[in-house]
Order: C-alpha cells, then sequence, then structure tokens
C-alpha cells in the first residue's frame, strides 16, 4: 500500500467521492436516457419534456454532491489539523 501524505488523502477522498456522484449519474442515464432519445435531439414533445426535467434534476445533483464533497473536505481538514498538532506534557518529582 501507498504511503500517502495529508494532501494525496484528502485529494483521493475527493475523487472518489466525485466518482460515486458521477457515476451514479451515467448509470440513471443508461437506464432512463430512451425517455428523452439519449444523446439525440428529443424527437418529440414529450422527450423534450424529460430531457428538460432530467437536465434541471442533474444540475441540481451536482450542485449538491459538490457542496458536500466541499464540505466534507472541510471537516477532514479541520480534523487533520486538530490530530496534527502536538501536545507537550512534562511531568516533574517535586519530592525529591
Amino acid at each position: 500500500m501507498k504511503n500517502y501524505n495529508r494532501r494525496q488523502i484528502v485529494e483521493q477522498i475527493e475523487k472518489r467521492f466525485k466518482t460515486i456522484m458521477i457515476g451514479a449519474l451515467a448509470r440513471f442515464e443508461n437506464e432512463f436516457g430512451y425517455l428523452w432519445n439519449g444523446d439525440e435531439d428529443p424527437s418529440n414533445g414529450q422527450e423534450a419534456y424529460f430531457r428538460d426535467k432530467w437536465e434541471d434534476l442533474r444540475s441540481d445533483l451536482l450542485d449538491h454532491g459538490n457542496t458536500q464533497i466541499r464540505n466534507g473536505i472541510q471537516d477532514l481538514n479541520n480534523y487533520l489539523n486538530q490530530v496534527d498538532k502536538y501536545h507537550l506534557k512534562i511531568f516533574y518529582n517535586q519530592g525529591e
């Protein structure tokens, strides 16, 4: 297993979550894209309706997902910054 530094770990986690998000959208498009004629121009009003609905939903999902990724990365950075702080405790014996 490769040893990652902190920046690389954060980047890897961000990449994995983006992959989850984009992969889910792609699977949905593969399964239901026929409703809006896939990558082709809609051929009728119903396909145009579904295309508009899908594009609005896809945009909303991407915005929400990216916001959550940013929030999660910030939480991770806050945690890592907290863990990395050094604490020095000095014990001495006063009785001797």
